[in-house]
């Protein structure tokens, strides 16, 4: 019989699959990459998206989201995140990722020069609270005056990967100085930041830039709080 009757031969059904097989290990790994890529460059437009936020929320209200709150909680809330910290999961948190104890020297409203203490802590659902609360809707006017936004206009609610965003506030409130229990800046930089395709945060808050080796995807809010000269 002929072959236009008969179609493929096994052999011939064999060597296709396995040729189909090849191709896909060889281009999986290409399309992944570029699937994270992208989720990468996401994750860097919404970090930025909510810097910018809190900037012009600072600008409009002289006060940073959730410095009241923070200041108030008597060492309870320490951070922000981006993302609904009781229902989104955290980040895997590497290293020195959080803040270590200090003393505000000096700083914005509500922080008592030399007073205004905050303990050692790192990022969890406990200590936190989602951003979106003070960008996307009127806080209490007392405490927030002149409020004009919302200052977010995307609805971010987790970074691409599906944790949330972790932000170190509190430098923002102290001023240049603080009074440290450890040398070298304790309560470190401003940062906004997601753990990337791996959902491990890797840069620690004292880094001026992000881990070297690492996929963490963020944006640096502030110069460091450093520690004040021994008298």
């Amino acid at each position: 019989m002929r072959r236009d009757a008969l179609g493929f031969s096994m052999i011939e059904m064999i060597v296709v699959v396995a040729v189909v097989v090849l191709l896909a290990a060889a281009v999986a790994p290409q399309i992944l990459s570029w699937i994270d890529e992208g989720k990468s460059a996401r994750a860097a437009s919404d970090a930025a998206a909510v810097a910018a936020g809190m900037s012009r929320f600072f600008q409009d209200t002289t006060r940073w989201p959730g410095q009241v709150e923070i200041l108030r909680s008597n060492s309870t809330i320490r951070f922000l995140t981006v993302g609904d910290p009781e229902s989104v999961d955290f980040p895997i948190l590497v290293g020195s990722i959080g803040i270590q104890a200090a003393t505000c020297t000096n700083g914005l409203s509500g922080v008592v020069a030399n007073q205004t203490a905050f303990t050692t802590a790192e990022p969890s659902a406990s200590n936190s609270l989602d951003v979106h609360e003070f960008l996307s809707k009127p806080p209490s006017a007392a405490d927030y005056p002149n409020w004009q936004g919302p200052y977010l206009q995307r609805n971010v609610v987790a970074d691409p990967w599906g944790s949330v965003f972790v932000i170190n506030v509190i430098p923002l409130f102290c001023g240049e100085t603080i009074q440290a229990s450890a040398p070298g800046g304790a309560l470190g930089y401003g940062w906004i930041l997601s753990g990337g395709p791996n959902r491990t945060v890797q840069t620690a808050f004292t880094a001026s830039n992000l881990a070297e080796d690492a996929d963490d995807v963020g944006i640096s809010l502030s110069k460091r709080a450093v520690q004040a000269a021994a008298p």
